[in-house]
């Protein structure tokens, strides 16, 4: 195993985090739109069908 420098497993930690935060976030906002899809009343979740 090579030497790493602490910035270098600094930065592998923060990409992990960055990761598997924005996998967590996606999965909680796909949730919310799928549990909100009988009444969506707010432009936030997706965009409405014209009716």
């Amino acid at each position: 195993m090579k030497e790493i420098s602490i910035f270098e497993l600094v930065a592998r930690n923060f990409a992990r985090f960055a990761a598997v935060s924005g996998v967590v976030a996606l999965v909680v906002w796909l949730t919310w739109v799928m549990l909100d899809f009988e009444h969506m009343n707010s432009g936030f979740t997706l965009p409405q069908s014209v009716y």
